[in-house]
């Protein structure tokens, strides 16, 4: 498995059989080979994860499925191109919170889909593909505010753990979760209960908003989390 960090919460994904991409904002999406499928997820339709230019993917790579959460509006996307002669609605799956669905891709191989509910909005994905399991949280996080009152920020850290729970002692092998520096005191709060919950192989950190210092803060107070935890220094603009 091989992971390009594209930008925010964007990362790329290729399988031995296959390609992934999540969140999509913006970045310099590595080149395929046409002989392996394309598939584009995408957590909520906030405009730091999803770019509609995900679409023209089409062009360069026939083989491209969408699996995007129902938050996303796609009939007047799917009208749009059917206009320039793509059957669009063919080739998007669309996923609610808290269900399991398998997905045939073009090679014969089938992905397994779970979604958990997102603490923001849309999901967080759950993946499995040759034997390896996969999460993307989206904005799936314990967005604990200062500014907010204790019932919300009480409210929140009880959706969290109601969503961790779903992944105690789940094997994970590769995932990527938040860690906003915005958050300040609370910043680490999310990324340490997954930890906790779950055994994860490797955490790429993200949503970090360029503040990529905040992975050897968090490394710094929980030394344990090394080599666990991967440093990222920059992203492909």
């Amino acid at each position: 498995m091989q992971i390009t960090y594209l930008n925010h919460s964007g990362f790329f994904i290729e399988m031995e059989t296959a390609y992934f991409l999540f969140d999509y904002y913006k970045g310099t999406i590595p080149r395929m080979t046409l002989e392996k499928p394309l598939v584009v997820f995408v957590s909520h339709s906030h405009g730091d994860h999803y770019n509609r230019e995900i679409y023209h993917l089409l062009q360069q790579h026939p083989n491209t499925r969408y699996v995007l959460a129902k938050d996303i509006p796609t009939k007047k996307l799917v009208a749009e191109w059917k206009e320039r002669g793509v059957d669009l609605e063919s080739r998007i799956t669309s996923v609610r919170k808290n269900t399991t669905q398998k997905l045939v891709l073009a090679n014969g191989n089938t992905l397994e889909i779970t979604t958990l509910k997102s603490t923001d909005a849309g999901v967080a994905y759950l993946l499995t593909y040759e034997n390896q399991t996969i999460y993307h949280a989206g904005d799936l996080n314990l967005w604990y505010w200062e500014g907010e009152s204790k019932q919300y920020n009480e409210n929140m850290t009880a959706a969290y753990l109601r969503e961790m729970e779903k992944l105690r002692g789940k094997h994970i092998d590769v995932a990527f979760v938040p860690l906003d520096p915005r958050l300040e005191e609370h910043a680490f709060d999310g990324l340490k209960i997954f930890l906790d919950y779950t055994d994860c192989e490797k955490v790429y950190p993200m949503h970090m908003w360029g503040e990529y210092g905040v992975i050897e803060r968090f490394l710094e107070r929980y030394p344990e989390s090394e080599g666990i935890v991967v440093g990222i220094e920059g992203y492909n603009p």
